[in-house]
């Protein structure tokens, strides 16, 4: 899950700025084309989460001191901030996970709170306007995720979605407009054996993307989904082994992208359908960090390149940015071109053969998978039915058993 102490942010302008929590105070640092900055001190004597967002020119820092009071601080340039006190009907316990969403005259916030229920939280909406904040409203209960209660996306500039635990292993997805407040229909997503361990997600204009890894007994699960109007795909189990974890799903130049760690190995799988059909999986070579973790990515949702988090070195805190080509970003060393003779372009024909090959004999696999899935649901429906059946008998016959006995006494 999401290091909630950790944000990540790409600029319109390209720069990249990486924010995080440490020993007090929330510190800044970001990336010129010489390297990575001093860390600028923003704020100090605060809670170890805040909610980092970008509206118009402007970037937006929410968080708390250590006795609960929200603060607000703005910048325009990510150098000179502003910091205003908040009103304080609304205050955070220092483990409060905040979703900001500015307009034009407001900040929106989604927000969680306990209930009298263990392990049962209420999800909380409110608006800040002319200097207080508005009466809230429950959106819903959930079940927390570890580190990352919730999930949310803003999709544009009224309408988001939220992501959240509506059962223990029950994933479920709810859309909201912010003016006028208007909220949707809750719609379950994924349904798991046992709680997922690790989730990633990112939308497209016609997709739900959706990456987890389900932890068992002896093994853990890497899966696959995605969501297309109302229609949920079967899901599709892409890696097995003892201990996977750190899994993370993007967008970029059309293809949809997974990754995740295997016992620190990072491994990648890669569809060029829209998830309809990956290939093969294999290991990530380029340059990866040895103690990785996530945390939330904001400023990326374009053509290009689009998530929402960002791979990290839990070291320094810095991220692991190989997928960005923006012009913040460390350029990999090139490697260099095959010579364009007919020995390279026969070799690149026999690729694109093999290729197409891989991805028709993985459209068969998935036909094959959900056609297994069919008869399994059929014979297990059948075996139910057996089961009531032999169920029905039995207690039939103990029924006549007792009236045999009793007529028995009678006589």
């Amino acid at each position: 899950m999401q290091n909630p102490h950790v944000k990540y942010l790409k600029t319109k302008k390209g720069y990249f700025y990486l924010f995080y929590y440490e020993q007090g105070s929330i510190l800044c640092r970001h990336y010129a084309g010489e390297g990575w900055s001093s860390p600028q001190k923003i704020a100090e004597k605060t809670a170890p989460i805040f909610s980092l967002c970008q509206y118009g020119e402007k970037a937006h820092l929410l968080y708390s001191n250590i006795d609960g009071q929200l603060f607000m601080a703005s910048s325009a340039d990510l150098n000179q901030w502003e910091h205003h006190a908040m009103a304080e009907e609304l205050r955070s316990t220092g483990n409060t996970k905040f979703f900001l969403l500015p307009t034009e005259n407001a900040f929106h916030l989604i927000y969680h709170q306990s209930t009298e229920s263990t392990g049962v939280d209420s999800l909380l909406y409110t608006v800040f306007r002319h200097g207080k904040w508005e009466k809230p409203y429950q959106i819903d209960r959930f079940m927390p995720m570890q580190k990352t209660p919730f999930l949310a996306r803003r999709l544009s500039r009224e309408h988001i979605i939220l992501y959240y635990r509506t059962g223990r292993n029950i994933l479920s997805a709810r859309e909201m407009l912010l003016e006028p407040y208007t909220i949707g229909s809750v719609t379950p997503l994924v349904q798991t054996p046992s709680p997922f361990s690790d989730l990633s997600i990112v939308n497209d204009n016609e997709k739900i993307h959706l990456l987890y890894i389900v932890r068992g007994m002896f093994r853990t699960q890497v899966v696959y989904q995605y969501k297309h109007t109302s229609a949920i795909s079967t899901p599709r189990i892409l890696w097995e082994d003892n201990n996977c974890d750190n899994c993370m799903v993007y967008l970029q130049k059309g293809k949809v992208i997974l990754m995740w760690t295997m016992n620190g190995q990072p491994m990648r799988c890669i569809s060029e359908t829209g998830g309809a059909t990956f290939g093969t999986v294999e290991k990530y070579t380029d340059p990866f960090p040895a103690r990785c973790m996530k945390a939330e990515l904001l400023g990326t949702e374009t053509v290009d390149f689009n998530s929402t988090e960002c791979y990290g070195d839990r070291n320094n805190m810095l991220p692991a940015i190989y997928p960005l080509s923006a012009p913040s970003a460390p350029q990999k060393p090139t490697k260099p071109g095959i010579p364009k003779d007919n020995h390279s372009k026969s070799y690149t024909a026999l690729q694109e053969r093999h290729k197409q090959q891989v991805e028709e004999l993985s459209a068969l696999l998935a036909q094959r998978s959900d056609e297994i899935t069919a008869v399994n649901a059929r014979w297990r429906n059948q075996t139910e039915k057996l089961e009531r059946e032999l169920t029905a008998l039995r207690q039939e016959n103990a029924l006549l058993k007792l009236q045999s006995i009793k007529k028995e006494k009678d006589v």
